[in-house]
């Protein structure tokens, strides 16, 4: 079987080194765009090229879509070579001499167990479980097989972390490669403008964690880690204009937060929390402290759904826009974002806009971007309603209407009724 390395790959000293390695471990921490992802496709395409009738070599990313994409992208590479064949169902490639590549997602360690693999490549490792990890270890354990790990960073509580300052220090068959933004710049990968670009619109320590692979020490752990109370809390004032009314639809609380914005700032005037209420008695808050004010209504997605039924065969948002006599266009649903792209917006937010959270009346929204954190698998930890710092009911109220009017806010306007 013929096979000649792609020439992009040999005119890129900084990935051509860490596909070359010949460490059994493997880490490249790197900025986001810089060819990690096609280096180590290379470099997997290449073991199993070396590999033998049944022998099985892993990509593996955090969720399926992600492993579909490096599936889809080898198989462009290869379709005009005569030595494969491919299940699109299964996610696998088989080559002429019998070694076959499977794309995996980590989502569900336990099911990673079992096969024998002879090389692996974990995509994006931290934002994967580290039970994936183990599971990995596992599969080349009696094959003797070959790891890589490839990612940003994403702060420094977490397994991915950790094992790469363990080869960063050395351990023997270990070996850390760190690729930063001006390493891509230098090779013609990205350019100046492109990162000047992401430099101005995300928060600091984002743009510092996938561009430079410098994590966030402070607040790793914190989902408003751009959140400053000295910045972010203040008095309020009622502007002209719509009141956005952002609902979380737990029954204890139910909770709804008050925003206004003028383009330029951006104010919580209040948090209404309710304890063991429903929806009609919020509406019967809402109006009592708010009578005849013009309401555009945001909130959480799940409220037009079967789930969100409560009374007379109507969801949340029926009942909202009857007991407030709201017109069709003042309810503005979109779909729940994914969380770390909410949370980047959340923070690009803070950083980048005014904003002022009244030091009042808005103490549960206060509260929430002060103490709400991250698991280690970067999801809101949330397994204990009776810890306050656990529920972010006033949180979701935040992340619902930032993303509803302002998922485009870098050079755009906000969304008007």
């Amino acid at each position: 079987m013929k096979y000649t390395r792609p020439p992009k790959i040999n005119a890129y000293p900084k990935q051509r080194e860490f596909i070359d390695e010949k460490s059994r471990y493997v880490i490249v921490e790197a900025t986001t765009k810089a060819g990690k992802s096609v280096g180590m496709l290379i470099w997997l395409l290449e073991q199993a090229l070396k590999g033998s009738e049944g022998e099985n070599f892993w990509w593996i990313a955090p969720v399926s879509s992600q492993a579909k994409i490096m599936f889809r992208r080898l198989k462009r590479f290869i379709k005009t070579k005569p030595f494969i064949s491919t299940n699109e169902s299964e996610l696998f490639i088989k080559l002429g001499n019998g070694a076959v590549i499977w794309f995996k997602s980590a989502d569900k360690p336990d099911s990673l167990y079992g096969d024998d693999v002879y090389a692996a490549v974990l995509d994006e490792f931290t934002r994967m479980k580290e039970d994936a990890w183990f599971a990995i270890r596992s599969t080349v354990t009696a094959t003797k097989g070959k790891v890589r790990f490839i990612g940003n960073v994403k702060g420094v509580n977490n397994w991915g972390y950790k094992l790469a300052r363990m080869a960063e220090k050395g351990r023997e068959d270990w070996k850390y490669y760190k690729i930063t933004a001006q390493d891509a710049i230098d090779a013609n990968v990205l350019t100046e403008a492109e990162i000047q670009d992401a430099r101005d619109v995300l928060p600091h320590d984002v743009f510092l964690e996938l561009y430079f692979a410098i994590p966030n020490q402070s607040k790793s752990d914190k989902f408003c880690f751009s959140f400053e109370k000295k910045r972010h809390v203040g008095q309020t004032n009622e502007m002209a204009g719509y009141y956005y009314l952002s609902f979380d639809f737990n029954y204890n609380p139910i909770c709804c937060s008050i925003f206004q914005h003028d383009h330029q700032v951006i104010q919580c005037l209040e948090t209404i929390k309710l304890p063991n209420s429903d929806i009609y008695k919020l509406c019967d808050v809402i109006l009592n402290k708010y009578p005849n004010k013009p309401f555009i209504v945001n909130g959480d997605y799940s409220g037009i759904a079967k789930l969100g039924i409560v009374q007379d065969n109507v969801n949340y948002y029926q009942i909202i826009q009857s007991k407030l006599g709201l017109r069709d266009t003042a309810i503005q649903i979109v779909p729940n974002p994914s969380l770390a792209e909410n949370q980047v917006l959340v923070n690009g937010i803070l950083e980048h806009k005014t904003v002022i959270l009244d030091e009042h009346k808005a103490q549960d929204l206060i509260y929430d971007c002060e103490n709400v954190s991250m698991s280690n698998e970067k999801k809101i930890i949330k397994t204990d309603r009776s810890d306050p710092t656990q529920q972010a009911d006033a949180l979701d109220t935040f992340r619902y209407f930032l993303n509803t009017n302002f998922s485009g806010w870098q050079g755009q306007q906000l969304r008007a009724a």
